[in-house]
């Protein structure tokens, strides 16, 4: 019996190897309303920012526009009070980066804190990818971030405005469509979730991971180190160390393609008009392939952070810029790879 169900285990996935990698998945419709959605969500506050010439409004809003990514297919109740949650916990994870970010260990702690709670509670309660991958990323951009409380406030609220205009976006279907979407209410609890065994061991595995992938990106003296953070985040986000596998590779591909992307949008040096334009398009895309295949849609996703994280430096130098991204990917993976490696053939052996 035993020998049974580890061979169904292992042979779940029905596209192995390199086909695995880049297989293209058919059977999800393309979702145009969501896809449109978060598009205008982290273009518009762009826009706003580029008429008012207070581009970095629109990038902090950005942070809290992620929130337009959490819209599944939920009752409206269910979705209202989801994307509340979703927007403080965005808003918290920022500011706890930004108070924290004063030090190479106080830094690695808060992210490996938040990349444990948010898996945690994603998988209690079975939210749907992106789950708790931009719980980590936001917190890292707000590491990244050099200023005094006083100061975070103002990046904090307009990052909070952001998750509401991405509340009233997500919610404007309502307006259309006031039939109730038919969704079976999830049941799981805290308690429930304690005592299961492998979200709370999953939930370890990652905060360790990005625990380590943090100290080792700072002793290795990577100027953003929370980059090799977040790439560590995304692969991490497999079920089995398969599916890990493939992510680690696509990852790695889509962002050798999204650098040059990134970096030859930058080089044209373009108004912030257009940057909006870049980052609504961008948003689009990577909604709509994601479904589909993921390492085609980390070349889109690749360059919309990077314009995030990078416009409005006067110093920035391209080719170092993507030299540091390349570089920062495959650290980040490789470590999320060894780590799930590691507790996956140690769970074998017990």
């Amino acid at each position: 019996m035993k020998k049974k169900k580890i061979i169904k285990i292992r042979t779940t996935s029905k596209h192995k190897g390199w086909r695995g990698v880049f297989h293209i998945n058919r059977t999800p419709k393309y979702p145009w309303k969501k896809a449109i959605s978060a598009a205008i969500t982290m273009g518009l506050p762009f826009l706003i920012g580029a008429l008012f010439g207070h581009i970095e409004w629109g990038l902090l809003a950005g942070i809290g526009g992620f929130t337009s990514l959490y819209v599944h297919n939920e009752s409206y109740k269910q979705r209202a009070i989801k994307l509340i949650i979703v927007n403080i916990g965005l808003v918290v994870s920022f500011a706890l980066g930004i108070i924290c970010g004063f030090s190479f260990l106080s830094t690695s702690l808060i992210l490996g804190i938040i990349s444990f709670l948010s898996t945690f509670i994603c998988s209690a309660y079975k939210v749907p990818p992106p789950s708790g991958y931009f719980f980590v990323l936001v917190c890292g951009i707000g590491t990244g971030l050099q200023m005094t409380l006083t100061a975070a406030l103002l990046p904090i609220g307009i990052a909070l405005m952001g998750g509401c205009l991405a509340w009233l976006i997500g919610m404007s279907e309502w307006f259309f469509d006031k039939k109730e979407i038919n969704q079976t209410t999830r049941n799981h609890t805290w308690k429930a979730a304690i005592k299961d065994s492998t979200i709370l061991l999953a939930s370890i595995r990652n905060g360790a991971a990005i625990f380590v992938a943090t100290l080792i990106a700072f002793a290795l003296g990577f100027h953003r180190p929370y980059w090799v953070s977040i790439s560590c985040a995304s692969v991490l986000q497999g079920a089995t160390i398969s599916i890990i596998l493939h992510r680690s590779f696509q990852r790695s591909m889509g962002t050798a393609v999204g650098v040059f992307i990134a970096g030859g949008i930058l080089a044209q040096q373009p108004s912030y008009w257009l940057l909006g334009l870049c980052v609504m398009t961008l948003q689009f895309l990577v909604e709509m392939i994601i479904v589909r295949n993921y390492a085609f849609a980390v070349v889109f996703i690749t360059p919309l952070a990077l314009l995030i994280a990078e416009t409005g430096r006067s110093d920035t130098d391209i080719p170092a810029l993507i030299e540091a991204r390349l570089l920062e990917t495959l650290l980040g993976c490789a470590i999320g790879l060894a780590t799930a490696y590691l507790i996956w053939k140690r769970s074998e052996r017990s």
